[in-house]
């Protein structure tokens, strides 16, 4: 399939053949299998899982990050991907965002080891969905100034104590990745 003529500057040139190869894949997904049915999805206010299949079988979950099970690509395949997905519909784009970059990206740059063994690998292959939370109703995404939600131990738990807003995916995540400060944090 010919590069897209949103790519004004072509950069899909600077691709492999193998990625330029998995572009035209999700361009053709995002045209066949998204754009006929996702206003219906919008109008009744439901996510369409029935399209997360369609997704996984892409194999583009956590598209440039290289923990286990995760495909490893540039961060120009990262983005050229994104930008093919936003076109036809931001919704989509935003939650493979969300999944496989806020989420993954947690678990792929904070997460110990097991942890990246665990999750990382079924999360690439989307058997388990990620969401994020972050934002906090008085802050916003403004960490620089400090989380309010806190997490303590006790025991083998952590346990959590504050608000977030806006967690992407939290509606049918099985993963959830809460920021939160383990000690005060200032203001």
């Amino acid at each position: 399939m010919a590069a897209d003529a949103s790519d004004f500057l072509s950069f899909e040139q600077l691709l492999a053949d193998d990625d330029r190869a998995l572009l035209a894949r999700v361009r053709s997904f995002m045209r066949e299998e998204v754009e006929p049915v996702i206003n219906g999805f919008w109008t009744r206010a439901e996510f369409p899982h029935e399209l997360v299949p369609g997704l996984a079988g892409l194999g583009i979950a956590g598209l440039q990050y290289d923990g286990p099970g995760c495909p490893g690509r540039s961060s120009l395949m990262d983005g050229m991907t994104a930008m093919e997905m936003a076109r036809v519909d931001p919704s989509m784009q935003t939650f493979m965002g969300v999944h496989g970059g806020l989420a993954m990206g947690s678990v792929q740059l904070c997460g110990s080891p097991e942890q990246q063994e665990r999750w990382l690998p079924a999360m690439a292959r989307m058997e388990l969905v990620g969401a994020f939370g972050l934002t906090e109703p008085d802050t916003g995404s403004a960490i620089a100034g400090g989380l309010e939600t806190t997490a303590r131990r006790e025991g083998e738990e952590w346990v959590l104590d504050g608000e977030k807003k806006w967690i992407g995916n939290a509606s049918f995540a099985d993963l959830v990745v809460i920021w939160a400060a383990t000690s005060p944090t200032r203001r």
